[in-house]
């Protein structure tokens, strides 16, 4: 071959390997521009947070994929009145009672609430010779039952456990009778609030276990004695006294007179001592009838 072919063939295959190597670039241009940024790999500190925070559940099954794992701090328990509570005791004197018998007569109502399964006494613990009461006691919904005795009693209630229960007990004479009690409850609670209602508050010339209530009881800490109540038939005169009766001879701590009211106001307090044993009275200072007596009594 001469100069000039050799001249012509290394013109074209120079023509030819440019054009190869632009269709080349081209092609990687249109590559790198066309892949999404997904398929790029995360970078280390990606990567790290991912590991250190997987998903968690406290809550449900788990599903396939997550983990479930019980919260690293347990949540607070709440707070159950019925664990550890300690039984309060209230012992209500010289109540006279309404024969069944008597038309215009109420059976006296006592009311309470209860924590726990920690057996309950109901108890007519004193009583007039030869004279006899019905005590009947119903919780929550449920009929009531009775006992019919010169001291009837019942120590084997018991409330549900871990719930609170509301009691309810009624005393009358049984038959013709009009017997004077000693009652006494004894319950367990962590908040001690027990009400009377249908009681008597007749005045100075009624017998004295009609005229207002006696109430004896030993708190089981310290704190405040709170006492409302209430009466119908108009206001009146009537005084409320404290007594500290842990030995005898009884020492009165407080006497409060309240003049011309239908009710106790304000409601009686008083700071009570734990070691300590008080005596609560509510008398009516006039001879003036009055009906249906209620007391609330709350103490520590």
């Amino acid at each position: 071959m001469d100069d000039r072919i050799w001249r012509n063939l290394s013109i074209g295959l120079g023509v030819v390997c440019a054009l190869l190597i632009g269709v080349a670039g081209a092609l990687m241009i249109v590559g790198h521009r066309g892949s999404p940024e997904a398929s790029t790999g995360p970078d280390s500190s990606a990567i790290t947070a991912a590991s250190a925070t997987p998903a968690i559940k406290t809550a449900g099954p788990s599903s396939s994929g997550s983990l479930t794992v019980s919260p690293s701090t347990p949540p607070s328990p709440s707070t159950n009145p019925a664990q550890n509570v300690k039984p309060a005791t209230v012992v209500f004197n010289g109540l006279t009672l309404d024969s069944e018998k008597d038309k215009t007569g109420t059976a006296r109502t006592f009311t309470f609430t209860s924590f726990g399964s920690d057996p309950i006494s109901f108890a007519v613990t004193k009583t007039s010779p030869s004279a006899s009461t019905r005590m009947c006691i119903s919780v929550d919904a449920g009929a009531a039952k009775c006992t019919v005795g010169n001291l009837p009693s019942n120590t084997k209630a018991r409330g549900d456990a871990g719930a609170q229960n509301n009691w309810k007990v009624t005393l009358v004479g049984y038959g013709t009778s009009k017997p004077t009690v000693d009652f006494t409850l004894t319950w367990p609670t962590s908040a001690v609030k027990v009400t009377m209602s249908h009681g008597r508050l007749l005045g100075t010339s009624s017998a004295d276990g009609l005229n207002g209530f006696t109430a004896t009881f030993k708190p089981r800490g310290e704190g405040s004695l709170n006492v409302q109540s209430s009466w119908s038939d108009g206001a009146a005169d009537v005084d409320m006294t404290l007594a500290d009766v842990t030995t005898a001879p009884s020492v009165k701590v407080d006497d409060r007179q309240y003049q011309a009211v239908a009710f106790v106001n304000p409601p009686y307090a008083y700071n009570v001592d734990s070691t300590k044993t008080y005596q609560l009275k509510l008398r009516n200072l006039a001879a003036t009838k009055h009906l249906d007596l209620t007391v609330q009594i709350s103490f520590p």
